[in-house]
C-alpha cells in the first residue's frame, strides 16, 4: 500500500484530506499542534520544519507522495493568522527541496486570496491580485515550489470542514452561534467558491492519476459569500436562519487578505478531468452527512446540536 505524507494535519484541509484518504492507503499526518490526533491516520508532532527535520520526517515515513499543507492551505474565510501566512516561503522550500531530493512527487495545497476583485471567477494567470503581504507570500511560495519541483500540483482552493481542533474550529464556532441563535454577519461583500475538504478527495486522486502538474483551481462551483453560506448551513443543519443585519452601500472596494472577490474559474481542472465540481448544496449535503454517519468523529467529536424543527416556540 503506498504511503502519502500530509504535512500540517492541524489544518482543516489536511485533516479532512488525511482522514479521507486514510479509508483506501497508509497515510502518515505531520502536525505542528500536539493535540491533533486522527482516526485511522499515523499522526506525529512536527516540532520543526528545518532541512533536517524535513529530510528526517521523509525518511522515516517513506512516502510515495506528500501533500504540504501550510499556512497558506487555511481557508481565509477562517482567522487568518497573517504572520504564519506570510512566513510560509522558507518551510515550502525546504520540502519541495527535500522532494525533489528523494524524487517524491509533490502537492501543495495553495489559497484562493491571491486574488480580489473587482473581476469575478479568477482564471490561475488572472493578474486581479491581491496586493496585501500575505497574498504576496502565497504567490512567492507557489513560484519557489514550482522552481524547485517542475513537476508539482499546486491547487488553489478555498476548504472548508470539521476542525482537528475541536470547537474552535471557524465551521464549528459557525454552527454553535448559529444553534444558540448568537449568529448575526454583515459578511456579505467577500465571495469565494468555497468547496468541502474531502470532496477535494477523489478529485486529487484524479490528478494524480492524469500527472497533473502546475498550478489548478480546485472549488466548489458555485460564487457566495458567507452569509449566504451560513444561511444554507444552517438549513442543512436544520437550525434557525440567523437574521441578516442591515448593510451599508458599499462605497470603497474591501481591500486585505481574503477580503474581497476571491472566486476560482475551474475550466482548466473540469477539462483535464472531465468532472463536475460541487455545488454548495451539494457539499453542505455531504457536510451533515459526515456528522450524522461518524465521519466528523474521526477528526475530532462532534457537538450536538439541537434542531430547530423540535423546538417549542
Amino acid at each position: 500500500m503506498d504511503t502519502i505524507l500530509i504535512v500540517g494535519v492541524e489544518t482543516v484541509v489536511g485533516a479532512n484530506l488525511a482522514v479521507g484518504l486514510s479509508e483506501e492507503r497508509r497515510v502518515v499526518g505531520l502536525s505542528r499542534d500536539r493535540k491533533v490526533a486522527l482516526q485511522g491516520v499515523e499522526v506525529s508532532f512536527l516540532a520543526s520544519e528545518s532541512e533536517s527535520a524535513v529530510r528526517n520526517a521523509l525518511a522515516t515515513a517513506a512516502p510515495g507522495r506528500v501533500i504540504l499543507c501550510g499556512a497558506a492551505a487555511r481557508s481565509c474565510w477562517e482567522q487568518v493568522d497573517g504572520a504564519a501566512v506570510a512566513g510560509c516561503v522558507d518551510a515550502a522550500e525546504c520540502w519541495a527541496r527535500a522532494a525533489a531530493e528523494a524524487g517524491i512527487p509533490l502537492t501543495v495545497i495553495s489559497s484562493d486570496a491571491v486574488f480580489s476583485g473587482p473581476w469575478m471567477f479568477h482564471r490561475e494567470n488572472s493578474t486581479s491580485q491581491c496586493n496585501s503581504a500575505e497574498a504576496a507570500a502565497i504567490r512567492s511560495m507557489e513560484e519557489r515550489v514550482l522552481e524547485i519541483v517542475p513537476s508539482a500540483l499546486v491547487v488553489r482552493t478555498n476548504a472548508y470542514g470539521w476542525s482537528p481542533t475541536g470547537d474552535a474550529g471557524w465551521l464549528e464556532s459557525t454552527l454553535s452561534a448559529v444553534a444558540a441563535r448568537t449568529m448575526s454577519t454583515t459578511d456579505c461583500l467577500r465571495h469565494a467558491t468555497p468547496i468541502l475538504a474531502t470532496d477535494l478527495v477523489p478529485l486529487l486522486q484524479d490528478a494524480w492519476t492524469h500527472d497533473l502538474q502546475g498550478v489548478y483551481h480546485i472549488s466548489g462551483s458555485e460564487r457566495t459569500n458567507p452569509v449566504q453560506f451560513i444561511e444554507a448551513l444552517a438549513d442543512q443543519f436544520e437550525l434557525p436562519v440567523p437574521l441578516r443585519c442591515r448593510v451599508e452601500p458599499l462605497s470603497i472596494r474591501p481591500e486585505g487578505f481574503g477580503r474581497g472577490e476571491t472566486s476560482l474559474h475551474t475550466k482548466k481542472i473540469r477539462k483535464a478531468l472531465d468532472v463536475a465540481l460541487p455545488t454548495v448544496v451539494e457539499g453542505l449535503a455531504r457536510l451533515r452527512s459526515q456528522q450524522l454517519t461518524g465521519f466528523a468523529d474521526r477528526i475530532h467529536p462532534t457537538m450536538k446540536l439541537e434542531p430547530a424543527r423540535s423546538r417549542v416556540a
